[in-house]
């Protein structure tokens, strides 16, 4: 009786904990979720990269007082870029990112701790 009521609640749980489905990028970009719920969607463009912003429900986060930077990792090569607001959910920032390279992405929303998640660019 105790392992069918531990199986039971453990298939309810996972259940509710993937409630809101996968994470599927809005933009064409790579998607991660902080552990605050946030959601960051990176999308390498032309010549500046773009971080969008959403809820754990994928409602919009306003970019505005948001504060943050991208750290991009390719081989042994380094580089930090800070992000700027860019009106509604997204931030951006100049700098080139190739498939394969590795992001780290910290944002700061008013009034809140830092979060960060790491990606890797498709």
């Amino acid at each position: 009786m105790k392992k069918l009521l531990i199986a039971a609640s453990l298939a309810l749980s996972t259940g509710l904990a993937f409630a809101d489905g996968a994470l599927k990028p809005q933009q064409g970009g790579v998607m991660a979720e902080a552990q605050s719920g946030h959601r960051v969607e990176l999308v390498a463009e032309a010549d500046q990269l773009a971080v969008y912003l959403t809820d754990h429900g994928g409602k919009p986060v306003a970019s505005q007082g948001v504060s943050g930077e991208v750290t991009l990792l390719v081989g042994t090569e380094k580089t930090t870029a800070k992000l700027e607001a860019a009106g509604g959910n997204k931030l951006t920032t100049k700098a080139k990112a190739a498939a394969g390279a590795k992001a780290i992405v910290k944002i700061t929303l008013p009034g809140k701790a830092t979060e960060q998640v790491r990606l890797t660019l498709k």
